[in-house]
């Protein structure tokens, strides 16, 4: 597992154009974990070290970047399904009742 540096996590982080504070809620840290990781004081670990390693990744990939441009871009969930999208291809939706619904029993 490669690590993300100090100076990386920055880099993405402004090259979204988010504050510290913005940042922080995209990847549900706190404020004082973000800035620890920027400063190096600690390392992102687990499902946030994965998410940063995405995003610097995906920083330069077309889909990716038009995304950004989108006005929804603002909330961290249209990114975040925008960056995971690649990763589920091009499956197609199944219909929530594509399966025949049992009729209702009664309960005496």
């Amino acid at each position: 597992m490669s690590r993300v540096t100090a100076i990386e996590v920055r880099k993405i982080r402004k090259a979204l154009g988010f504050s510290q504070e913005d940042f922080a809620r995209f990847l549900w840290v706190t404020f004082s974990t973000l800035n620890r990781w920027e400063a190096g004081h600690a390392v992102p670990f687990g499902m946030h070290l994965h998410l940063l390693r995405l995003l610097k990744r995906n920083l330069s990939a077309p889909p990716f970047r038009t995304a950004l441009r989108d006005p929804r871009a603002a909330d961290p969930l249209f990114l975040l399904y925008h960056l995971l999208k690649p990763l589920y291809g091009n499956t197609p939706r199944r219909h929530l009742r594509s399966r025949p619904v049992p009729p209702a029993t009664k309960v005496c």
